[in-house]
């Protein structure tokens, strides 16, 4: 189930990263879509064996927190100087 999500989020946010690129620094919706998808590739290849843990799990919530946090950075700066 988490594969099957973090797949399809990662896919959206690659391609909406790529779309968007020309409005400049979208580099981490790319750099996390990437990840998520192959993120969510592992944890189905994962799904059936034994030592799937819950910190490849805590890794990639962590490291989404973390591109959260830098487009939200990004987007911040961008909206105080943007003008109507």
């Amino acid at each position: 189930m988490w594969g099957a999500w973090a797949i399809t989020a990662g896919l959206v946010q690659l391609v909406v990263g790529v779309l968007r690129r020309g409005m400049g620094g979208q580099w981490p919706m790319i750099a996390s879509g990437a990840i998520s998808t192959l993120a969510g590739a592992s944890f189905v290849a994962q799904a059936g064996k034994d030592d799937a843990s819950l910190r490849t799990l805590a890794g990639y919530a962590f490291l989404g927190g973390v591109f959260f946090l830098l487009s939200a950075l990004r987007l911040g700066r961008a909206g105080g100087t943007a003008r109507p």
